[in-house]
């Protein structure tokens, strides 16, 4: 592994950590930039945070921005867009689905069962495939844990929000062996100006999808994308019954891919 890449890694899983703390206190931006910081000043953009006994400075990138408001049992959100990014998508995750939905106009409600939301997520499409750019957590919920291995454990995950079974599919693994190429040089982006998306690997299916990983070991990289309602989204789609599963072991940290199709 180059020192280049463990630089890289290292980076992406401090982000991680440090943007977990930031959502705790209020802070749900996620395309944020993270620099050390002794005399870091908090207001609408900024957060300053103490991780590991360091005090780092999280700073909103870009002009996008997010709001929501509870009222009896209907959520707002509103959002101010960023020229950046061509599409938004906003992901509810609830007690027992999650749901996909494109974001046309810059104010939404949500009125049914508004209650039963346990977070919120937001993408943009940017230059490098889809961001994660907002998120919000609204309860816990009891999700499945890492069991014994990766497939066994997605299994009991999409057993849990009553969605069929999915099978390991070797035609997927070229693929998925590409996108794990891709994290490692590039990081973690769905789209390279090299080498173009999933959709431009030559796999004839129909429908496809990707996740994308980086952590400190298979259990911990479980618990990210079951955290986030984009990943978990394809975990529990129903219109995917084949998935290819590529990761590359180090001695203290992992990557990997996950390629969907129908």
């Amino acid at each position: 592994m180059s020192f280049f890449w463990v630089c890289l890694f290292s980076y992406l899983l401090e982000k991680d950590s440090i943007l977990e703390k930031a959502e705790n206190v209020g802070f749900f931006y996620k395309n944020a930039e993270i620099s050390e910081s002794s005399d870091c000043k908090t207001n609408e953009n900024t957060l300053c945070i103490e991780h590991n006994g360091i005090k780092y400075s999280v700073k909103r990138r870009g002009t996008f921005s997010a709001e929501t408001k509870i009222s009896d049992k209907s959520l707002h959100l509103t959002i101010n867009p960023d020229n950046d990014y061509i599409s938004y998508f906003l992901y509810i995750q609830t007690e027992k689905t999650v749901h996909k939905v494109k974001i046309t106009k810059k104010e939404l409600v949500l009125e049914e069962n508004a209650g039963n939301i346990v977070r919120l997520q937001i993408t943009g499409t940017g230059s490098g495939g889809p961001e994660i750019l907002w998120s919000r957590k609204f309860k816990d919920a009891k999700l499945t844990e890492f069991s014994k291995n990766f497939n066994n454990s997605l299994n009991l995950l999409r057993k849990l929000f009553k969605a069929k079974a999915i099978a390991i599919d070797q035609s997927l693994q070229e693929t998925a062996l590409l996108s794990l190429e891709k994290v490692k040089k590039e990081g973690l982006k769905h789209y390279s100006s090299k080498e173009g998306s999933v959709r431009h690997s030559g796999v004839r299916k129909k429908i496809l999808g990707e996740n994308l990983f980086a952590a400190k070991n298979e259990a911990e990289a479980w618990k990210m994308l079951v955290s986030s309602p984009s990943h978990l989204y394809n975990l529990i789609n129903p219109q995917f019954g084949h998935y290819f599963y590529a990761i590359e072991k180090g001695k203290d940290e992992i990557s990997g891919a996950i390629i969907f199709s129908e």
